[in-house]
């Protein structure tokens, strides 16, 4: 499995994650501002090269219902 970097549109700050979520086409989190937002929406998207997992062993299918998205909080 691969990994693909992508940059949160919101702080800007990069990240990896598994090619599986790119596949899914789920939203992404960013790990350091916690806005959720679809890969189309990020400036700087990189896949291949990588040949590592960063979802080590999930247990059955991973899809869309296993994604958490925590619901919008309100201020």
């Amino acid at each position: 499995m691969d990994i693909f970097n992508v940059q949160c549109p919101a702080c800007g700050r990069e990240y990896y994650a598994d090619m599986l979520l790119y596949s899914l086409r789920v939203e992404l989190h960013c790990p350091y501002c916690g806005v959720f937002f679809c890969r189309e929406d990020s400036p700087r998207v990189v896949t291949g090269g990588a040949g590592a997992s960063a979802v080590a062993r999930v247990a059955g299918d991973l899809g869309p219902q296993t994604i958490y998205r925590p619901p919008d909080q309100e201020d």
